[in-house]
Parts: structure tokens; sequence; C-alpha cells
């Protein structure tokens, strides 16, 4: 549906996707109703459903919502050194540990109960991930062609394989309600990028 024109429209619009993407990551998509969302957000049917064709179009705003989040903490760090890196693996365990572990990922949360709900669903999903890894590539190509990491190495590769161990660090850490899996997985993302590094390879690992 069409973007609202007038800037209150589109604060309003911005409150339910803001309302939606709390209520979804706390108690789960399917658990949250258009009812809760419009009376946390305080908004209107009508104003729902003039942003929203339904429910599942909102949760494809979420989506992005989620990851526009997640991006925007992440450019708080400069990923594209090797102290950026620790300091944003640092902030991960940080952040949920302070949940107790609870609700996982901000983004794979929400796309792993929705992906079965149509192709659409799954695609946005994807996109959402694929915009993470883009992120990381980008950084990690920038660290490449300084030589901080071997000409050979792939940012792709290497990013989808980083948002892959956090996405399972995440989930191991959920169920066991343990920070202990977050961990593991952080310090495993963390020395799978430095065995790419040059320095790596001449026997010393980059401090």
């Amino acid at each position: 549906m069409p973007e609202p024109i007038t800037r209150r429209g589109r604060r309003s619009k911005a409150r339910i996707i803001s309302a939606a993407a709390e209520l979804m990551y706390e108690r789960g998509v399917k658990a949250t109703t258009v009812d809760d969302i419009l009376a946390a957000s305080g908004t209107g049917k009508s104003q729902f459903y003039h942003y929203f064709s339904g429910k599942n179009a909102l949760i494809i705003e979420v989506l992005s919502h989620q990851l526009d989040g997640i991006l925007e903490q992440q450019g708080r760090y400069a990923l594209d050194s090797w102290d950026g890196i620790v300091d944003w693996f640092s902030q991960l365990i940080e952040m949920h540990e302070s949940r107790w572990g609870l609700g996982g990922c901000p983004l794979g949360s929400i796309a792993g109960e929705v992906i079965e709900q149509g192709e659409p669903m799954r695609l946005s999903a994807a996109d959402a991930f694929n915009r993470w890894e883009s992120a990381w590539a980008a950084a990690l190509a920038a660290m490449r062609g300084r030589g901080e990491l071997e000409q050979t190495a792939d940012p792709a590769a290497l990013a989808e394989a980083v948002v892959a161990i956090i996405q399972g660090g995440y989930l191991v850490s959920s169920i066991k309600r343990d920070i202990r899996p977050m961990g593991a997985a952080v310090k495993a993302a963390s020395v799978y990028l430095r065995s790419h590094s040059p320095s790596r390879r001449e026997g010393s690992a980059p401090h």
C-alpha cells in the first residue's frame, strides 16, 4: 500500500509497526493480535487498514523494522576493524544477557515463526537477512582492502557464516536460558574471521 503522505500519517504508521515489533518479539507473532497492536500503539482499526492490507502485510514491515534496529546498533561500531568486531560481539552478549536469554534474535525469532506463511513472507525474511549480511560483507571487504583479511577471503561468504553462527547462539541460549552458548557462538565467529587474517596464516593471530 502507498506510504502516508502526511507527517501525522507517517508517525501513526510508524507507531503501529514499532508496537507490533515489540509485542511480536516478546509474545510471539501468533499470540499477538491486531487488537493488541492497536491498543499498544494508540491507533484505531480504520488507521490500521488504511496503512496495511492485513496482519501479514504488517509482519513484513516488522521484519524490515527489526533489521533496521540491528543495523542502527551495529552501525555504532567500526565493524571494518578487529577492535570494532570484538566490541560488537561483546555488546551482543551483554544485550542478550540483560534479557536473561529471553526473546532470541530480534529479527530471527520473528522470521523463524513466519517463514512457513507463504513465499512472500519467506522472501521478506530472506531479504532482511541478506541486508544484514551485506552490511557485514561491506565491512569485511574494507578490511580485505586494507590487507587485514587475506585477498582470497570472500567477504560475502564470511558475512553469511557470521550471521548464521550468531543465529545459532541466540537460539540455543534462549532455549537453555544460559548465556554460555551465545558466548561460544561469538567466540567461534571471531575465530573463524581471524582464521582469514594474513597474520594468522603467518603464525600470529591479530590482537
